[in-house]
């Protein structure tokens, strides 16, 4: 279960990042504001000892941002590095905004983990297979 603390940071970052303030800028001057914020924010973790949390604390709020925005974070796992023309077939599963991330786990063997949002999941890789029949 997460640390209530951590919970609280990641709302905090997640709402200024999505907050009118910053939405209402143009998307040049969004990047680099959400740089300065969230350095400025790591700054705050390191100062009140929270910074082993930062990774928690970051991934929470880009998923809280995301869920926001009605978008979705896609994780493709795969055991090898995808080719082209799979890359392009997978990303047909994705939505326009939605983030998508690539990951080599070579205990895989073969097949594809897609992880939806960090919850839901289907697993077609030759290791879950082998799992149940085992």
């Amino acid at each position: 279960m997460k640390n209530n603390k951590t919970k609280l940071y990641a709302k905090a970052l997640a709402e200024v990042l999505t907050g009118p303030a910053f939405a209402s800028r143009d998307a040049r001057a969004s990047a680099g504001d959400e740089k300065k914020i969230i350095n400025n924010f790591l700054n705050l973790l390191t100062k009140s000892g929270q910074e082993k949390k930062a990774k928690e604390i970051l991934s929470l709020a880009e998923n809280i941002v995301l869920e926001k925005q009605g978008k979705r974070k896609i994780v493709f796992e795969t055991a090898r590095k995808m080719t082209a023309s799979q890359k392009k077939m997978v990303e047909n599963f994705a939505k326009e905004g939605d983030l998508i991330k690539e990951k080599i786990n070579s205990e895989l063997i073969a097949g594809i983990k897609i992880i939806i949002n960090n919850s839901k999941q289907f697993d077609a890789s030759l290791k879950s297979k082998l799992q149940k029949i085992f």
